[in-house]
């Protein structure tokens, strides 16, 4: 089987431009959260999103040939890891996988749109061909695990040996359909989400682009500490279109799968990113998934108090943070978080935690009874 090492990673949010500006800013506990007002039908919510100052920045730094904040999401962050990587992304043996799950549904009601501005493929293919990828690109929606599932699929690729190098890219926006449509769930927190604890109200939506550079070709110099996937492994529960299941089992076999192809004992994982929505129903699940794969005690956080809930894009910008967590030996604490409110005891993290950290394991949960789970490893 051959190592699958992560090369290049980076990140747009309203928590910074890059990887490292978005983990200092976590160091010190800021949150791109803020109040907004439904255009639409009016209710006060919390997002996560880009300020006129950031969305004239990330204009700036676009073609025009990108015209909406999804795609300029998706392509700023691929650009930055091409261009640190040093890599051709001409060659046969890259190929490009993204993630999200509505891409550019902001431009739905718009009467100048055609409809084939809102396929999801068709503003993939226009990226990859920019950076002249001469193979077809993966585009994978699945929920909001579809972060975690385009790592999986990439790393299955990879050991296979069709490629040598494999560019992935996620974005996901803050826009009416998506708040008027978690709202009609009765999803939405009227105040910051408060994942894992007993008032918790429900979740924050947010937006941001990331990505990743996946290689086995073994670095031989130039990056800090050596991260590689291990193993990842996707489940579903098929419990509800919008509910988890009420065992935990599902996730907690992924987890266990994932674990299984990595080599590695639930006792040797260091830490756990959790998906963490701050519903009542996900942080239940997931507490007994944590308990079931015995993992219970291995302290815990949820990064959704500080990008919120990035839909598609959220497996990979919160696995981002999980590599650098792991590459500084420090684990971010979990914003929001004051007194326990899961049946099922987990360990969460409420101030930034410092010790020598080598493996983490980060889990995901979406609609249509989808769970996901993957191992990140320092060499």
């Amino acid at each position: 089987m051959k190592n699958v090492w992560i090369t290049g990673d980076a990140l747009v949010t309203p928590l910074g431009f890059s990887s490292g500006e978005n983990f200092a800013n976590l160091l010190q506990g800021k949150s791109g959260l803020k109040e907004i007002m439904s255009p639409v039908s009016g209710f006060s919510t919390w997002a996560s999103f880009l300020s006129e100052r950031q969305q004239k920045k990330l204009d700036e730094m676009t073609p025009p040939v990108f015209e909406t904040r999804f795609e300029k999401l998706l392509f700023l962050p691929l650009k930055q890891i091409i261009e640190e990587g040093n890599i051709d992304p001409r060659s046969s043996k890259t190929l490009f996988i993204f993630a999200s799950t509505k891409g550019n549904i902001e431009l739905i009601g718009n009467e100048n749109v055609k409809p084939e501005q809102l396929s999801l493929y068709v503003s993939v293919l226009k990226i990859s061909r920019y950076f002249g990828n001469p193979n077809k690109p993966i585009m994978i929606s699945n929920a909001c695990i579809s972060g975690l599932v385009v790592q999986i699929t990439a790393m299955k690729l990879l050991e296979n040996g069709e490629y040598d190098t494999i560019l992935i890219a996620g974005a996901d926006t803050v826009n009416p359909f998506i708040l008027e449509g978690f709202n009609s769930l009765l999803a939405l927190s009227p105040e910051p989400c408060r994942p894992f604890d007993r008032d918790r109200q429900g979740i924050n939506i947010g937006e941001g682009g990331a990505a990743i550079m996946l290689t086995t070709k073994k670095p031989e110099n130039g990056i800090q500490s050596l991260i590689e996937i291990k193993g990842g492994a996707i489940t579903n529960d098929a419990n509800h279109i919008s509910g988890p299941s009420r065992t935990g089992k599902e996730l907690a076999k992924a987890a266990e799968l994932a674990l299984n192809q990595s080599g590695i004992v639930s006792g040797d994982i260091d830490f756990v990113s959790a998906h963490g929505t701050a519903t009542l129903y996900n942080d239940e699940m997931e507490a007994k998934a944590l308990t079931i794969s015995g993992l219970s005690e291995k302290p815990t956080h949820s990064l959704k108090g500080y990008f919120g809930h990035t839909l598609g894009a959220a497996g990979l910008i919160e696995s981002i943070i999980c590599i650098h967590s792991i590459r500084n030996n420090v684990i971010i604490a979990s914003k929001g978080f004051e007194n326990a409110g899961t049946l099922d005891h987990i360990n969460i993290v409420t101030e930034n935690q410092y010790q020598p950290l080598s493996t983490c394991i980060k889990t995901m949960a979406g609609f249509g009874g989808c769970n996901a789970a993957i191992c990140y490893s320092k060499s």
